[in-house]
């Protein structure tokens, strides 16, 4: 007597067993990033079980989400976003992401000088974000354009932390020393240098939000695997308080950890 069987409960049971290995990768990859870039505080977490479990606990909730969504978003992943974000994320939490992409670092203007030399300007919010520069040299304009793409790599960071449910309010001064960090990472990495230049590439050259979406993933991926990241998060949460940081930064990387793993289908839908 031959037994049929149905394959598809087989199926569901190694997808859910997969699912749950992509969480755990991305809660311990979470945590040895603390490890390797912020050795004393992690000495610290570990000493105190509460706060051990707390940024344990959120990079397991930040995770898991990403799987979810990313499950969701697997198909149609440009269609109804909004309705079917709601399935799973309050209306705050969506109008956060919304926000998000209206968050400034700094504008830039050049303008020509009477004595035909070019000076640029940097703002936020209508007042000065950093002095004015005169663009004489080949390095001041070269200075100029690795800010640019400080700001891009800023941005999207800040937009990451949006969609895992993070509000940062940034100062004047921390805005301006996680540009100016960034940009030095920037001006040493060939790595991040060519990540920006196809990401500005990816973006002139796309036809809709969804591609749009996709070259930001290619640009935070880049931008992971050159180690920045880690950089940007822990500037712009400079003025939290030690425990306060390091959950932020364990949800941020534990849904980058899932979304690589994902192949960025939630993080491109947000």
């Amino acid at each position: 007597m031959i037994t049929q069987v149905s394959v598809l409960p087989c199926l569901k049971v190694i997808e859910i067993a997969a699912e749950k290995e992509t969480v755990s990768q991305a809660v311990k990859g979470a945590l040895e990033q603390i490890q390797q870039n912020a050795p004393d505080e992690f000495a610290k977490m570990n000493a105190d079980p509460k706060v051990r479990d707390a940024v344990t606990e959120a990079a397991r909730a930040a995770a898991t989400e990403e799987v979810k969504l990313a499950h969701e978003f697997s198909s149609r992943p440009g269609q109804d976003i909004r309705k079917r974000l709601a399935k799973y994320l309050p209306e705050d939490r969506i109008k956060l992401i919304e926000e998000a992409l209206s968050i400034p670092t700094f504008r830039m203007e050049i303008t020509k000088k009477s004595d035909g030399k070019h000076l640029v300007q940097m703002t936020r919010k209508g007042k000065e974000f950093l002095p004015g520069k005169e663009l004489a040299t080949v390095a001041d304009i070269d200075w100029t354009s690795i800010l640019q793409e400080a700001s891009i790599l800023v941005e999207a960071i800040l937009l990451v932390m949006s969609a895992v449910g993070i509000s940062v309010s940034v100062s004047e001064s921390t805005m301006e020393a996680t540009v100016e960090e960034t940009a030095r990472a920037i001006e040493n990495s060939s790595a991040l240098q060519r990540a920006i230049a196809e990401f500005i590439s990816s973006w002139h050259a796309a036809g809709s939000a969804l591609d749009k979406a996709k070259a930001i993933f290619v640009l935070l991926k880049d931008s992971y695997a050159a180690g920045i990241l880690w950089t940007i998060i822990k500037s712009l949460c400079r003025e939290m308080k030690w425990y306060d940081w390091l959950e932020t930064s364990a949800k941020v990387t534990a849904m980058i950890i899932a979304a690589l793993a994902t192949e960025g289908a939630a993080l491109i839908a947000r």
